[in-house]
């Protein structure tokens, strides 16, 4: 049986992500010619073609797909590898790779994410992206983790959701909004507010609440990003609901207040991995004891 060859396998690869020849050639200072039949000889290992030539650019089909998937593994687990060798003291690491999405507490993160820099035998890569993007990654080995607002909506038994934390969802202001306080939540209504944007579970909830209780403030722009809102806030431009552990600390130094609680509303925490993957035993160690620390505190 004829072996492949790894060249040509990490030349799709870059192609792959450059999205043309012409840009992957530059970057692998090869002739566009030469890179162009690299390409055709590995398809013609595979017997099937990996792109669908669309005008000056081309675009991965569904087997180019999965050789896409494989090669991430294959060149993330050598470059890993290398990296491992190379140290003072080579040690085997496990890549635990975990996506985040920009929505959540970063506090909450935090938490979850550096007790695992204590162990030496693990490197983390995390990246912040949308829940769709990931679940995709994951499905296809290429994501570790998710850490969610919300469980995944994908066929029983691929994934596994796991409910983490509750959050306190409050309404907050700076200087120039204190008073609403008073009257609060009625107060809100035709006050500048800064928002979450749809992808956040979150923001669903606050509209719903808002509707209920017959209030209207004026949007004056939405962010995924829960620091850039809190910015707005101490900025006193606007107010914001938001998770309180995400404002505790400007609630504590008085760069925000604190003008209520939305009884009712609490925002969790996800974490999503797939059933069984060569990670699990550290992912379920580092749930449990995040889930322990968080009832010691609670």
């Amino acid at each position: 049986m004829a072996r492949l060859n790894f060249n040509q396998l990490y030349y799709f690869w870059i192609i792959a992500k450059e999205g043309s020849i012409k840009k992957a050639s530059k970057k692998l200072h090869l002739t566009a010619s030469g890179l162009s039949g690299q390409l055709r000889f590995l398809e013609e290992f595979f017997g099937k073609k990996l792109f669908d030539r669309k005008t000056r650019q081309l675009v991965l089909n569904d087997i180019g797909h999965m050789v896409f998937d494989y090669s991430n593994r294959i060149f993330s687990q050598s470059e890993e590898m290398v990296k491992a060798v190379k140290q003072s003291s080579p040690n085997k690491q496990t890549l635990v790779r975990i996506g985040v999405l920009p929505s959540l507490s970063k506090s909450h993160i935090h938490d979850f994410i550096l007790p695992l820099l204590r162990d030496r035998s693990i490197l983390i890569k995390v990246s912040e992206g949308s829940l769709d993007n990931f679940i995709y990654f994951l499905e296809n080995n290429n994501l570790d983790i998710i850490l969610s607002d919300r469980p995944a909506l994908v066929k029983k038994g691929k994934i596994k959701s796991l409910k983490l934390k509750p959050r306190k969802i409050v309404a907050v202001g700076g200087k120039d909004f204190i008073k609403l306080k008073k009257g609060f939540p009625q107060s809100l209504s035709g006050q500048p507010m800064i928002r979450l944007t749809e992808h956040s579970n979150l923001r669903l909830e606050i509209d719903d609440y808002l509707e209920r209780n017959q209030i209207v403030p004026q949007i004056i722009g939405e962010a995924d990003d829960v620091i850039l809102l809190r910015l707005a806030v101490e900025k006193n431009f606007c107010v914001a609901i938001l998770p309180q552990n995400t404002v505790h600390e400007s609630i504590s130094s008085k760069k925000v207040y604190k003008l209520g609680e939305l009884p009712g509303i609490n925002s969790d925490m996800w974490a999503m991995m797939k059933a069984k993957s060569l990670v699990s035993p550290i992912l379920e160690k580092t749930i449990n004891s995040f889930l322990e620390s968080n009832t010691k505190t609670s």
